[in-house]
């Protein structure tokens, strides 16, 4: 018996005697699906519940059990289908009920991934061979569990929470018993999945979402990145020696995705990103309109936004981070979220209109100490939150807050973070929120890119080109650690060709040397990025530099 085989077959339900609660008989099952009250949702997914844990668990065939699951499938998607009408289009995070949805959503592709996953096993027992013309039985619940693993992986992404015990796993072991069969490459038919699949194209694009980070895109660009990852996953294959450039590792058999493993993990295979990323970087070099063309396989460029691939860089980046060392940590910050809510607190806890007010007056504004700490009224207006560093590297942190009804983020928010009781309350370094994840427990974990470890209060005048328009915008000056040169800017303004921008400074602020004295005039300012809430500002300068970099 191989190693392959005898793990296919581990950590599944357990096997029990009997006729159990649900007669495993293909016929019978296509009487007892017909039968089912499809007009009541909540009592057919009970009964589906119900059906599944006991065909997982009975001692049958492998035949038997893949035709049940066969006859089962087509309700059990459907009723998926519902649940995930429930949560889909909801704010995150879930209240209880949608959750509950997601999580019910979730169990029945990991069921049915266990369930086919049990039938090969069973149709090659004892000694984990093909049997004499079984060979499209084996492939066929090979690629059914592949496929549901995979869509368990991608509910669990999805509502942003971690996949539950045993999805990873089973897919690991699915890929590894069919490639030593050699089936890992065969088509199978599959009008489920909308498409014939073999099991290697479904692992490996599985792979690639899990590593470029789905808790680091939206929803809708995570719905984007699946076809294109499936287009790729005939270029960035898995290799049995470590290529050079971004190749993260392939766990052999453990219950996560691809990524820096533990010490006394082994592997055997890696995951060669370099087309992937290279042709991301191609595509950056191609932006037209805010549009590009990715080429995830011959004769098929998908349109994309420059955010998308934008986000996709950053993504190949903390890849090869990942390695790095991160430095544990403990400590709590006191966060804040939104632009509004960093420039209320970088302005002493005075709102935009107040600010501006006091900034034309040239009157000084004081705060005593951390008015927070004294019940201070603003804070009612804007609120705070405590974090608690778990890890830090030289790019920002990850973080954890107790409660993620409470702070609500979303990805690529922006976040100041500030020392609290141990620092100055106008003192606040500013950072994005890169991926997000939400506990069970309740609590939300995060990964915080520090942009900036100082930041000042100003507020931007935008003036057309034909000098017609004046917006006025709140905005944050910061001075990025990566080292730009030139000014940035955070704000909310609308910024068109040829514009020029007058800075309003705070007398009080907490950076004189970057208040000019009289006007404050830049006169080419370009977008360095839009995350839709605001835009990142920055010199020609800086982003000649950083383009030359």
């Amino acid at each position: 018996m191989s190693d392959s085989y005898a793990r296919l077959g581990e950590d599944l339900p357990d096997r029990v005697d009997g006729d159990g609660v649900f007669v495993a008989d293909a016929r019978k099952v296509k009487a007892w699906v017909a039968a089912l009250p499809r007009a009541n949702a909540q009592a057919t997914e009970q009964s589906l519940t119900r059906a599944l844990e006991s065909l997982v668990s009975q001692k049958l065939s492998g035949t038997q059990r893949l035709g049940a699951l066969e006859e089962m499938r087509a309700a059990v998607i459907e009723s998926v289908n519902l649940l995930e009408g429930q949560f889909s289009a909801n704010p995150l995070p879930l209240p209880p009920d949608k959750a509950r949805a997601a999580a019910v959503a979730e169990s029945f592709h990991r069921m049915l991934g266990h369930g086919y996953r049990r039938a090969a096993y069973d149709i090659c027992a004892p000694a984990g061979s093909v049997p004499f013309l079984k060979g499209s039985s084996v492939l066929q619940s090979l690629e059914r569990a592949a496929w549901h693993y995979s869509r368990a992986l991608a509910l669990a992404w999805r509502v942003y929470r971690a996949p539950g015990a045993g999805a990873w796993q089973g897919l690991h072991r699915v890929h590894r018993f069919a490639a030593v069969l050699k089936l890992d490459r065969k088509l199978v038919d599959d009008s489920a999945a909308g498409a014939s699949q073999d099991v290697n194209t479904i692992y490996v694009q599985t792979l690639l979402l899990a590593a470029i980070n789905p808790y680091a895109f939206g929803q809708s660009e995570q719905d984007a990145l699946w076809p294109i990852t499936r287009g790729y996953a005939a270029r960035c294959g898995l290799s049995e020696q470590p290529p050079d450039g971004l190749a993260p590792v392939v766990p052999e058999d453990a219950d996560r995705g691809p990524g820096p493993g533990a010490g006394d993990e082994s592997h055997s295979l890696w995951l060669d990103l370099r087309a992937f990323a290279d042709d991301v970087d191609r595509a950056m070099l191609r932006v037209r309109d805010g549009q590009s063309d990715l080429n995830p396989s011959p004769g098929a460029a998908v349109r994309v936004g420059n955010d998308l691939l934008i986000r996709l860089r950053r993504a190949f980046g903390q890849i090869a981070a990942r390695g790095l060392t991160r430095l544990p940590a403990g400590h709590r910050l006191d966060t804040v979220l939104g632009l509004s809510g960093l420039h209320y607190f970088l302005a002493g806890q005075r709102d935009f209109d107040t600010f501006m007010r006091q900034s034309a007056q040239g009157t000084v504004h004081v705060i005593a100490g951390a008015a927070w700490t004294q019940g201070a009224a603003g804070m009612t207006k804007v609120p705070r939150f405590t974090g608690k560093v778990l890890d830090q590297s030289l790019g920002g942190y990850r973080m954890a807050w107790d409660s993620a009804e409470q702070a609500r983020a979303r990805v690529g928010e922006l976040v100041g973070l500030n020392f609290g009781d141990q620092g100055d309350d106008q003192e606040w370094m500013v950072g994005v929120m890169r991926w997000l994840r939400y506990e069970d427990d309740g609590s939300l974990s995060a990964g915080v890119e520090l942009l900036s470890r100082r930041a000042s209060p100003v507020a931007l005048r935008v003036v057309s080109a034909d000098g017609g328009s004046r917006q006025l915008s709140r905005a944050v000056e910061i001075f990025p650690i990566d080292g730009t040169q030139g000014r940035c800017f955070i704000s909310n303004a609308s910024v068109e060709s040829g514009s020029r921008i007058e800075v309003i400074h705070d007398v009080s602020s907490q950076f004189p040397e970057i208040a000019p004295r009289g006007p404050d005039v830049l006169p080419d300012v370009a977008v360095l990025l839009n995350a839709g809430d605001y835009v990142l500002l920055g010199e020609h300068q800086a982003v000649a530099e950083g383009e030359a970099a």
